[in-house]
């Protein structure tokens, strides 16, 4: 064929498809040009995993009508399938995504002619992880913020998750003041990028700035946090560069461990600029543990002028408490060095103490000496109460040979007394964190297993807070005490001397469950054998009684700081104790050993006689644990009290009722003196309700306080603050 036929022949093929094949030029054995395949509707743009729709091709000049076959392929093994790989034209097939993303997270979707296979229609599907989501990233941004300049920044940044288009995210803040709710150094930021917070220079109208992140994508989701402007700055409380040592133990509230006894342990550093830099901390719960390789902790902090704050702990270990990675504590400063503090989300709560750091290096022989313990809490296999309490004696450089230690333990009132106790513990870690392993005939005796593994963190020399991080005796923590020059020096009845007045608290669980008890109490003793002139008031279950009480007591000879009491009167069946004296102004331990109950707690010496209302007076921390015996609910408080030596309270309080944290609650109360020490009176605030108190003043600058009514079993702790912090 000449080429102007052909290129005839081809023009009339535009207008006629029976002329079609004479155009190849060489018979019917190459593409058919008139095929044609489309889409009958655009394919999506996404699905999720798992998820289908449905898709149908249009077939145009194929005198065959052969159809369409489908295929889909992707970067991996796993693609997609279709219900039916063969269809008709315009007849719809369902595409089933794959389980999984497949690497590079596109599938190609291709129906092609039956007819001629060079003849298709293809477009490209995202395979999406699921629905699009924002948060924020670790570390949240902080609960409140001061507006002080090199104070009034924060860091923030978002995670978009399931973007289709990867745009990023969108800052913005809203206030009570128009205009003036501060800003970011970048409005926009690609996921997981941060941008700085400002804030405003003076603090808008409500006290807050709300700020939120959004997808740039999807403008609709958004993630946004409300923000508390303080004018105080962080850097008058934490110190740059310094260490602080923690514990709080208390109650799950939420995950899957919700209502079982936990415990927390660490130390932190603080920037003095409301930033922790670094830090480590153990957990333990009925389920899990850190063991040996406890959790990195970076975080942020902020004070008011009242030395009450929020400290935030950034953990990243979803396997504790809800699985967050984030902890919030409420802390109030009683001096410069020392903290109350109660865990503040719905996570769980707690209550426990924060400390400074004051040894800086740690080597085996920090430790040294005799030290006095009890460690409470609940045995890991039927989440019974358990106590276990003595003086392990430090002898060596990491040895605890078993002279000069003494254990007792008691679970759930099967007791053993004065068993023999040994150990040994490695080289600290630069942060003061050691591990002490003790050994006891004690956990067999009761019948559990040992040894008990302690993650303990050194404050200084004498002072350690302990968690016990092993599957074998139990979920128990405390603190242990240095009798530092006093060690094995302690056997004479004249340690508790004549005429000297002591308070005495307790606080557990009475009979074989948790059921709520305290006990508080003062007497003076004799200096031989007899505890007198004691009254003292217990709660068991909310069940209160007052009235008078009496004991005898006896001083392990050995020297080792083991004393035995016995208390009579009103004590609720309440009656064996072993106290072991730290040999200095520390309080003793107290642990109960009988089958009453599992109490433990501190007697302290009183440091004056004679009381009245102005020995009342001044600006105190507090923090208590109560217990709602009808609703088995645990609450924690932390905050600051006013006392006006007149017979009047103002206070404000961080409250946790089980979960639901209850912030900067105000609260009001009263107190009427006796020459005792022994003070009545009651504390009022809407999450709290009104609370019957009995105040034992131990000295005007601290007081145990324990509940007097039928609607829960409290007791805690008010100490004068003593600025500056």
């Amino acid at each position: 064929m000449s080429r102007l036929a052909r290129g005839a022949c081809c023009f009339i093929a535009a207008a006629g498809a029976f002329l079609l094949a004479a155009c190849n030029g060489s018979g019917n054995n190459g593409p058919n040009p008139g095929i044609f395949v489309t889409f009958d509707s655009a394919l999506p743009a996404s699905v999720n995993v798992g998820g289908n729709f449905m898709i149908a091709a249009i077939v145009t000049e194929d005198g065959s009508h052969s159809g369409v076959n489908w295929t889909a392929t992707c970067g991996g093994a796993s693609c997609g399938s279709f219900s039916a790989t063969h269809t008709a034209s315009g007849t719809a097939t369902t595409y089933s995504a794959p389980d999984s993303v497949p690497a590079g997270s596109t599938v190609s979707i291709m129906a092609t002619a039956a007819a001629d296979s060079t003849r298709a229609a293809a477009g490209n599907v995202i395979i999406s992880a699921g629905t699009e989501a924002i948060t924020f990233a670790a570390p949240p941004p902080p609960v409140t913020l001061s507006t002080s300049a090199g104070f009034n920044t924060a860091s923030l940044a978002a995670v978009v998750t399931n973007d289709l288009l990867n745009q990023g995210v969108d800052w913005s803040v809203t206030c009570g003041t128009a205009g003036a709710c501060g800003g970011f150094s970048s409005a926009h930021t690609a996921s997981t990028v941060s941008t700085t917070f400002t804030a405003p220079p003076a603090i808008p109208a409500g006290g807050t700035v709300t700020i939120t992140a959004a997808s740039t994508t999807s403008p609709a989701v958004t993630v946004s946090t409300v923000v508390t402007l303080s004018a105080s700055t962080p850097a008058a409380f934490l110190c740059a560069g310094c260490n602080y040592t923690y514990f709080v133990s208390g109650t799950e509230t939420s995950g899957a461990s919700s209502g079982s006894f936990y415990t927390i342990a660490g130390v932190f550093t603080a920037d003095g600029m409301g930033n922790i830099t670094a830090g480590e901390q153990d957990f333990s719960d009925v389920g899990f543990s850190t063991g040996n390789t406890p959790d990195h902790l970076t975080g942020h902090y902020t004070f008011g002028p009242d030395g009450r704050g929020t400290i935030t702990l950034n953990n990243g270990d979803g396997k504790i408490l809800n699985g967050s990675g984030v902890e919030t504590l409420s802390a109030v400063f009683l001096s410069s060095s020392q903290m109350l503090i109660t865990e503040l989300d719905n996570a769980a709560t707690g209550s426990g103490t924060m400390d400074l750091q004051s040894t800086t290096s740690f080597t085996q022989s920090t430790l040294s000496g005799g030290y006095a313990f009890v460690f409470s809490g609940s045995d890991v296999s039927s989440s019974v109460p358990l106590g276990f309490g003595g003086v392990f004696n430090v002898d060596s450089a990491g040895g605890i040979s078993g002279a000069g230690s003494v254990a007792d333990a008691n679970a759930s009132g099967a007791v053993s007394t004065q068993q023999g106790l040994n150990g040994s513990y490695p080289m600290p870690d630069s942060s003061g964190r050691v591990m002490l392993t003790l050994h006891s005939s004690v956990f067999g005796n009761v019948g559990l297993a040992g040894p008990a593994v302690m993650a303990c963190y050194i404050k200084d020399a004498a002072h350690l807070k302990c968690m016990e991080l092993d599957s074998n005796f139990g979920i128990t923590a405390g603190l242990a005490v240095g009798q530092g020059t006093n060690t094995g020096k302690l056997g004479s009845a004249s340690v508790l001397p004549v005429n000297t007045s002591y308070v005495f608290s307790t606080f557990g669980s009475s009979g074989s469950v948790f059921g709520p008890i305290s006990l508080a109490a003062t007497f003076t003793s004799d200096g031989v054998s007899n505890l007198q002139n004691g009254v003292s008031d217990v709660n068991n279950g909310g069940v209160p009684s007052s009235g008078t009480l009496t004991g005898t007591y006896a001083v392990a000879a050995s020297g080792v700081g083991r004393v035995a009491v016995t208390l009579s009167g009103n004590t609720s069946a309440l009656k064996q104790f072993a106290m072991y004296l730290t040999g200095g102004p520390d309080p003793a331990m107290v642990l109960e050993l009988d089958a009453r109950g599992v109490t433990s707690g501190l007697n302290y010496q009183k440091a004056a006689s004679t009381f009245n209302l102005a020995s009342f007076q001044g600006n105190y921390g507090l923090n208590y644990s109560a217990f709602n015996p009808a609703a088995t609910a645990e609450e924690d408080v932390a905050g600051q009290l006013f006392a006006d030596g007149a017979g009047s309270i103002a206070a404000t309080l961080d409250v946790n009722a089980n979960g639901v944290p209850v912030p900067n609650a105000a609260a009001s109360g009263s107190y009427a003196s006796a020459s005792s020490g022994r003070f009545t009176g009651s504390l009022n605030s809407t999450p709290t309700g009104a609370v019957q108190l009995s105040y034992y003043l131990i000295s005007p600058s601290q007081i145990v306080i324990t509940q007097t009514d039928t609607n829960g079993v409290t007791l805690g702790l008010f100490q004068l603050q003593t600025p500056p912090f």
